[in-house]
């Protein structure tokens, strides 16, 4: 009794602090979880749905083979034979990749299992699986819905498939109920949150409906634990009266469902149950109980007049230390193949144009890297773990070996098209995005058995000569006999090239512009001082990071350096297991704390050229070497952090973080989340996530949850001064562990830590050995809106191509764009060609929550643009102008086009 009275008290207070869309919070009732309600009247001519499932990770409960051989005997071969024997069972399955993995097991059972799905007694999850959804970027989250709901209708003609799982995961991404939503999917079965229905609204005003009964298998013991089927009535009407005041006071229809779903559980047939139940049930005023999918309970409440609690924004995810700096590897992995996926996809789909022969996409390689790169879902680590994640990173670095292969070809396929206007080495410089860009770009020639070592780089346009410079040789695929230099490219445009050439010249020929100084003892006592400024920034060099970062445009010190130096890596106490049944992240200590400036190493110059100036210094720390090199450039309003840990001793429990503490009060910090920008304190989920079950109530407001998963990159913004932090990592934190007092924000990539799975029988996450992280600082006025492009570059950087020209020849011009849009705030995330016939998809986002007019360019031949949704469904004209594609878009929205 004192228990319950005290997990009832806490539930008050949850529900006081995470509102919701009804004014009835002062209710102790209202809310299911500890409702003291002994009526079920409401209900009386309604239904109760029991939604059998299973809960299935790819793997955590065993490996991965086991845990499909166990999908297959013990739950989905049961299932088909339940259902044959009685034509009243139903049963969810969570993904689509479930149905994959079985029919490669059996095909001989595929018309059963098209019978069964057609009659609504078999379903199957829209997305592909359940993943950590900020993990991966919104390409990729989009792709869960064309290898789910898309995949599905192709596999089972005739059917349809609305509803998504992911219950397990205590997050929710900012923009997902878009993504569903623009898929065509209607219902999101989620769990570990408030038990309730709710609207889930993305800022673009879409949404979806979401219900959790609280924790998915907690909600499941009852009635599974109940010896007899008299126990299980009693569960079961218990359930009743606890939903009586919510549904009642709603206004939604008696219409219940009743989750029977725990992890790796075999399928539970109720009906002696149902039976005995409905028997009864007028005398005992008992709603209808019977077998139900999923989306058949959705529907039975989904009526007009229900008033449905309202949600908006992030959930922050609460185990994100699980996936991103556990697995430093394969999240680095997983990055790279998913913005190099998008950039093969719009190069590719661009030389198909070119040759005008769509044939020449590689459409099956895509699909098969797409689902590679994908595949990993939230069961990292777990019993046999190791195999587990060493599955998943492979993956995603099979599907960055696909990605980039065919995004080489497309490059090299479209160099040719080009019209030179002189033999010798042209270079050809790809941009990605769809914004015109100034970026380092950095090219490796084979030298091998030349007499010229050495080249100026002109603009083909102007033909003037650029600053280039001599850097440290990168093996190319024919030889390691190479030199490697850089330079900065100018204005490259959006989704474009931009054509340079490279001209030998000899060692005693004078160039326009200085070169690099080979000899370290060539270079000037300046690349030694303890101070450097170009005409952007003034810095000075402190024991192990930046001292002083001073911002010469805006007349302002950055850095606030008195506790942790700026770039600086530190290391602490991180004992955690990422992903375990904890209601909160579990915050860092600083036991055994270590800072690289405690050791006062010494800053060395590097590389002091024509393009760019670097220091580095390597220090042995206690568990690992660490190697940075800090780089400013003469042309780039922006300094490079390249840092590694090497050797790492994977000594348990221990964190590693980089230090940006800005000079910063009352800051606004922002970071990219899948298509989309949370900015903290203002775009999450208000309140608390809440009951989740009696021993784990998430009472963090969200807005206070720190770490996050972030994309590419992090913003902190005060009185008119924005700094951004391009990250090559999925986890960063903005408040500092080392000083609680200190109310200024410290900007923090989280580079490693060594924990341990929350499997009792799992294993840990150490991460031995060597890591390499890079980042790129830049500063301007105003606050995050300049990062929506900016900060993207480091992680989709410019593609140099090198084309040995023999005769100068007609073609396209020497600087070009495919593709763009004339609104600053909105991007191409996509271009490819469409699923099903050979027409352009082209996928566009606002970033910065404004309304435009949008006009958008295409360089192919246009006979006709369709909106369509995010799976290629549903056209409806748009209008063509003469300057190109007129397109509406609202704050936030994600649109997708058909150009035919």
């Amino acid at each position: 009794m004192k228990m319950t009275k005290t997990i009832t008290t806490i539930v008050i207070v949850i529900v006081v602090l995470f509102g919701g869309g009804s004014d009835v919070t002062a209710q102790t009732n209202y809310r299911p979880q500890g409702s003291t309600n002994t009526d079920h009247s409401y209900f009386k001519n309604g239904t109760i749905s029991i939604v059998s499932s299973s809960h299935q990770d790819i793997a955590w409960m065993d490996s991965i083979k086991a845990c499909e051989q166990f999908r297959d005997e013990k739950m989905l071969t049961p299932v088909l034979n339940i259902m044959k024997s009685n034509p009243d069972f139903c049963f969810s399955v969570e993904n689509s990749l479930s149905l994959r993995e079985y029919l490669a097991r059996h095909p001989e059972r595929y018309d059963e299992i098209l019978k069964y799905t057609k009659e609504g007694r078999l379903e199957w999850g829209a997305t592909y699986n359940c993943p950590y959804e900020s993990m991966y970027d919104g390409e990729a989250l989009i792709r869960e819905t064309y290898l789910g709901r898309k995949w599905l209708k192709k596999m089972l003609p005739g059917c349809d498939f609305i509803t998504a799982w992911n219950v397990d995961v205590p997050a929710r991404a900012l923009q997902m109920p878009q993504i569903l939503a623009k898929s065509g999917i209607k219902y999101l079965n989620f769990s570990r949150f408030e038990p309730g229905i709710y609207r889930w609204y993305s800022p673009d005003g879409s949404s979806i409906l979401g219900w959790t009964p609280g924790q998915y298998y907690e909600a499941s013991l009852p009635v599974v634990n109940a010896k007899t089927d008299e126990g299980k009535k009693n569960a079961l009407i218990k359930r009743l009266n606890e939903w009586e005041v919510y549904y009642k006071t709603n206004k939604i229809k008696p219409a219940l469902p009743y989750l029977i779903s725990m992890d790796w559980s075999e399928p539970n047939e109720f009906a002696s149950l149902i039976k005995m139940w409905n028997q009864e049930a007028k005398k005992d005023r008992l709603p209808f109980l019977k077998h139900s999918g999923t989306t058949a309970s959705f529907k039975a409440f989904d009526t007009p007049g229900a008033n449905f609690e309202k949600l908006t924004g992030e959930r922050p995810d609460e185990w994100l230390y699980i996936h991103g700096p556990t697995h430093e590897r394969a999240l680095t992995a997983s990055r790279k193949a998913n913005r190099t996926l998008t950039a093969a996809e719009k190069f590719a789909a661009i030389s198909a144009t070119l040759k005008n022969d769509f044939s020449l996409y590689p459409q099956k390689d895509f699909a098969n890297a797409w689902e590679k790169a994908i595949y990993p879902d939230h069961g990292w680590g777990g019993k046999h773990g190791d195999l587990t994640d060493l599955t998943f990173r492979t993956k995603f670095e099979e599907a960055y070996g696909i990605a980039d292969t065919i995004l080489q070809n497309s490059l090299s396929s479209i160099s040719k098209s080009i019209g030179f206007n002189k033999k010798g080495k042209a270079l050809v410089v790809f941009n990605p995005l769809s914004c015109e860009r100034s970026d380092k770009v950095e090219i490796s020639l084979n030298v091998y058995g030349q007499d010229t070592m050495s080249y100026k780089v002109f603009d083909a346009v102007t033909n003037k000569e650029i600053p280039s410079q001599l850097v440290i040789a990168k093996p190319v695929k024919e030889s390691d006999e190479v030199v490697t230099i850089v330079f900065v490219a100018e204005n490259v445009p959006s989704i474009g090239y931009k054509t340079y050439y490279l001209e030998p010249y000899a060692a005693e020929q004078k160039s326009e512009v200085p070169v690099h100084a080979t000899n370290p003892s060539l270079l000037s006592a300046e690349a030694n001082a303890t101070t450097y400024e170009n005409r952007f920034y003034k810095v000075q060099f402190g024991a192990g990071g930046l001292k002083s970062i001073f911002d010469k445009e805006l007349n302002k010190e950055l850095l606030d350096t008195r506790n942790l130096l700026g770039g600086e890596v530190f290391q602490l106490e991180s004992v955690g297991n990422g992903a375990g049944e904890f209601s909160a992240i579990q915050p860092v200590s600083m036991n055994g704390f270590e800072k690289v400036s405690q050791y006062q190493p010494k800053w060395t110059c590097a590389e002091y050229g024509a393009v760019r100036k670097s220091w580095e210094f390597t220090q042995q720390t206690k568990f690992a070497t660490i190697h940075q090199t800090i780089t400013l450039y003469d042309n780039l309003k922006e300094i490079d952090f390249k840092l590694k840990i090497l050797g790492f001793s994977g000594e348990h429990y221990r964190e590693y973080r980089m230090a940006f503490p800005l000079n910063q009060q009352n800051s606004k910090v922002a970071y990219e989340v899948p298509m989309g920008v949370v900015e903290v304190g203002k775009s999450e989920l208000k309140g608390a996530a809440g009951f989740s079950k009696p021993d784990q109530i998430y009472s963090t407001p969200c807005k206070d949850i720190h770490p996050r998963e972030v994309q590419d990159w992090f913003n902190s913004s005060s009185n008119d001064v924005s700094v951004t932090v391009s990250s090559s990592v999925a986890v960063f934190d903005w408040i500092d562990p080392t000083n609680k007092n200190n109310s200024s924000p410290v900007l923090q990539p989280i580079l490693l830590a060594s924990r341990k799975s929350c499997h009792s029988q799992g294993n840990y996450y150490l991460q031995p050995g060597n890591h390499s992280y890079q980042f790129s600082l830049t500063s301007n006025r105003g606050d995050w809106l300049n990062s929506v492009h900016t900060g993207k570059m480091q992680n989709q950087p410019l593609q140099p191509v090198l084309v040995d020209v023999g005769t100068p020849r007609p073609g396209l011009p020497l600087s070009y764009s495919f593709a763009g849009v004339n609104a600053g705030n909105v991007i191409i995330s996509a271009i490819k060609k469409s699923e099903d016939e050979n027409n352009i998809i082209m996928r566009l986002v606002d970033m910065q929550g404004k309304s435009v007019d949008a006009t958008v360019s295409w360089f192919g031949k246009v006979n006709g643009v369709n909106s369509t949704n995010m799976i290629e469904e549903e056209d409806r004209p748009l209008p063509k102008g003469e300057d190109g594609i007129r397109l509406p878009i609202k704050p936030f929205s994600i649109e997708t086009i058909r150009i035919k």
